[in-house]
């Protein structure tokens, strides 16, 4: 839900603002989830301002592949954590929302 509904500064340009600042068009990109694929990340635009699609991953990885986690969630959770981390550290300004979802693939190379 975005706040800029009802916030005709943020939108009107005679009172500064963007008409595209609130868009009903989402990203959406569709695709099959194959046996290897090891985990999906999902993130709202306060993330991406600041981290790239490739900084995101590498962050999981470095993160996972330095962990003492026993479970999968707990991996999980500290690679969620890197990310709001990073992403704080590089100032973000807006939300920042951060959903890992692993796949077995993912767990068995932790957790074999």
């Amino acid at each position: 839900m975005s706040r800029s509904f009802g916030d005709l500064s943020a939108k009107l340009k005679e009172k500064g603002g963007n008409p595209n600042v609130l868009i009903a068009e989402p990203e959406i990109k569709a695709f099959r989830i194959k046996k290897d694929h090891d985990f999906i990340v999902l993130a709202c635009d306060g993330i991406f301002d600041k981290l790239s699609s490739r900084e995101v991953i590498k962050l999981v990885w470095e993160t996972t592949n330095h962990s003492t986690a026993r479970t999968v969630h707990e991996l999980a959770g500290q690679a969620v954590d890197s990310i709001l981390k990073s992403s704080i550290m590089k100032k973000t300004l807006d939300n920042i929302t951060v959903v890992m979802i692993v796949f077995e693939n993912f767990k068995n190379k932790f957790f074999p």
